[in-house]
């Protein structure tokens, strides 16, 4: 799908590996991939056979969010690195799973958070640090992305099983941004939902928008918006404020 050619061409793109495999429930054709990614790719619809080849040293997992659990500890016992599309996984018991596989294997993972990396919040994390603005006493990260008919995500995102909430699916971003801004220390969280009434979005089978209030342990507050029912471009909307 679209993640797994966004990452096929990130990781090309530098001078630290190279895509030699490719799993897909679809059958892929050796020759197509390797005329579209460069190099010699190899398509697979075993991933245990994938697995087992020992010159891979990293899978990059961008499957359905409720297959990441299963294939991830299967990569992290087979002794490979992971990199795992966002969401880690759609609840709590299933990211606990995988933290014990990739720790009891000896790997190392990331989740593609990758809104940290871009120049708007390189800059801003360095103006943070840098004390230009400084202690953020609030702030506000949120997310607007109308997933329609016309995004290739809506045909899974919409149920609870593949998309698992506004915040899951899209809004993660936002949050992770904002901790990023803010830190870890949360003892309170409020949150609310509510969803369009345009018929665009009534096949979601979970709130649309959510709404959620931080409280930090030292009395700082932040919200973020997940907004995936809104018919307007994409849009990461960042404010924060500082003493």
């Amino acid at each position: 799908g679209w993640a797994a050619t966004a990452h096929i061409g990130a990781i090309n793109g530098t001078d630290q590996g190279e895509i030699v495999a490719v799993y897909s429930s679809r059958e892929l054709d050796d020759a197509e991939l390797s005329a579209a990614h460069g190099g010699s790719v190899k398509g697979y619809t075993d991933l245990d056979a994938m697995l087992a080849d020992p010159e891979i040293d990293v899978v990059s997992i961008t499957s359905y969010p409720n297959q990441h659990r299963e294939q991830a500890i299967a990569a992290a016992n087979a002794g490979k690195h992971l990199i795992l599309e966002k969401p880690l996984a759609l609840n709590w018991e299933d990211c606990k799973a995988i933290d014990e596989a990739v720790k009891a294997n000896g790997v190392q993972a990331c989740v593609c958070f990758e809104i940290r990396h871009i120049s708007q919040f390189l800059t801003t994390r360095a103006m943070i640090d840098e004390g230009l603005i400084g202690e953020v006493h609030y702030g506000e990260i949120d997310y607007y992305h109308g997933i329609g008919p016309w995004y290739g995500q809506y045909r899974w995102n919409t149920t609870v099983e593949n998309g698992g909430s506004s915040l899951l699916s899209a809004g993660c971003h936002a949050l992770d941004a904002l901790m990023m801004c803010m830190g870890n220390d949360v003892e309170e969280v409020t949150t609310y939902a509510t969803t369009s009434k345009n018929e665009i979005f009534q096949k979601y089978e979970y709130a649309t928008t959510t709404v959620s209030m931080l409280k930090f342990s030292d009395g700082r507050v932040g919200k973020v918006a997940s907004v995936i029912d809104c018919m307007q471009p994409y849009y990461f909307h960042t404010h924060l404020c500082g003493s």
